[in-house]
């Protein structure tokens, strides 16, 4: 079984290929103290099993979303729906075997959930730490951690979240001209350009392309992202993968989805995930969705959190098809399926030297497979490159990407200029050698995403 590639090309402790193959992990020093035990399950109070590994994934998953209780994301057969039964962190404690580091880390982050619910609490821009405005109307805020550690009093403005400028009793402002608009500009920076309605009108009057809904209360897109980042054998923790989810998020949301993040899932958590997933209420009335899978990985598929030399531990990517195919997803039927996968195929380089889903009630038929355009950040047994401080060259590039040209071309085109960036800059700038390639493509019209639409 191949060692999984994912390479940090970029960083200066990267491995080199030939070392990084004969690689043999051994040793305690080799293992990082596991907050999941591998293959562990957990039984909730309405009866549904699930990998633990997805279960802490998802609850923390709610906790980013500032919720405090959480429900089962099962698929009950009995419903034909998500199982969605309500569970307190208490409920959890008593019929799941949580480790003490997962104990301190959903108590403390309840902690501050609740206590945000009584009072204003912002982190500290010098220290991070959490401190409470006990004046509303004053924006000049005082932190006894930082004064203490640097000898002189810090204060921070609580609405740019800068370390305070000017004088102190001015308090309905900062000094920086620009503390008003510091969010708003942001926001307005990471925006992707929108499309005017004349063009959507235009490509609707003269190309086949698929049907998307308006943008109102009434459409719900829902997407996911999976992405692994800690790994039961630490060596293979994948750093710099926090920006990839990051940017990803962002655009997602940008094209009006609602995005789920779950993190550091065995294949088994993955498979559960993805099953659930597919079921959701909210397809129907979609038009489309994006799944997208970042992880190492290999020719056999996707690598979950427990890979190592003895444990396979691997997700086939013919899993995502099957369960969002026709068969087992029906709420995606005749919708585009775009799944991203950041992740290696296998461990040879990007170059080489030449010389000069459910069936229908009714009876109708339909594809088994068919609206999906997989695109992969590399070709087969080849490696895919992460950079460990601004993450992977694909999910970012493509970001870029389509921030820039979703509001003008179809999907198919998106790709293609991806996939032109990479051959481009392994021309002209001496980048790594990676080719992203589309894989069990099936979109029978032109998808266009028309964001702001």
């Amino acid at each position: 079984m191949s060692q999984p590639k994912e390479e940090d090309r970029d960083s200066e402790d990267a491995a080199p290929l030939p070392h990084f193959r004969n690689l043999r992990i051994s040793g305690d020093e080799q293992k990082r103290k596991s907050d999941v035990l591998p293959g562990k399950t957990a039984v909730l109070s309405c009866g549904h099993q699930m990998p633990l590994d997805y279960l802490i994934s998802w609850c923390k998953y709610y906790l980013k979303q500032e919720k405090t209780e959480f429900t089962c994301p099962r698929f009950d057969e009995y419903k034909k729906g998500i199982c969605g039964t309500k569970f307190s962190y208490q409920d959890m404690c008593h019929t799941v075997p949580l480790t003490p580091s997962l104990k301190e880390f959903f108590e403390e982050r309840l902690g501050e959930l609740t206590a945000a619910r009584f009072c204003e609490f912002k982190a500290c821009p010098g220290c991070q730490s959490y401190v409470e405005r006990a004046d509303q109307k004053n924006l000049c805020v005082h932190c006894t951690v930082c004064t203490a550690r640097m000898g002189c009093s810090y204060e921070f403005c609580w609405k740019c979240r800068r370390k305070w400028k000017g004088a102190a009793q001015n308090n309905v402002h900062c000094g920086y001209n620009d503390c008003r608009q510091t969010e708003t500009s942001q926001k307005k920076r990471d925006l992707i350009k929108l499309c005017q309605p004349a063009f959507k009108i235009q490509k609707l009057q003269t190309e086949e392309i698929y049907s998307t809904k308006e943008k109102s209360n009434d459409r719900q897109r829902l997407a996911m992202i999976i992405n692994n980042v800690e790994f039961r054998v630490k060596n293979l923790n994948r750093r710099g993968a926090e920006k990839d989810e990051e940017s990803m998020k962002s655009l997602l949301e940008a094209l009006g989805y609602g995005v789920i993040i779950l993190n550091d899932l065995s294949a088994a958590g993955m498979e559960a995930a993805l099953r659930d997933f597919s079921q959701h209420k909210e397809h129907r009335y979609s038009d489309s969705t994006f799944f997208i899978m970042m992880s190492h990985g290999g020719p056999d598929g996707i690598y979950g959190i427990n890979f190592d030399d003895k444990e396979g531990d691997i997700l086939p990517v013919d899993r995502i098809f099957h369960y969002l195919g026709s068969e087992n997803c029906p709420g995606l039927t005749d919708k585009p399926k775009i799944i991203l996968i950041q992740a290696c195929r296998g461990d040879k380089e990007g170059h080489v030297w030449v010389c000069d889903g459910v069936r229908s009630n009714k009876g109708i038929k339909q594809h088994r497979e068919k609206d999906f355009a997989c695109f992969r950040s590399c070709t087969p047994d080849t490696v895919s490159i992460r950079n460990t401080g601004s993450g992977s060259l694909f999910i970012q590039s493509l970001v870029k990407i389509f921030s820039e040209h979703a509001h003008e071309d179809d999907i198919m085109e998106l790709f293609r200029k991806v996939a032109h960036w990479f051959e481009k800059a392994a021309k002209e700038d001496e980048f790594p050698y990676q080719m992203p390639s589309l894989d069990r493509t099936t979109l029978v019209n032109k998808f266009y995403l028309f964001p702001g639409l």
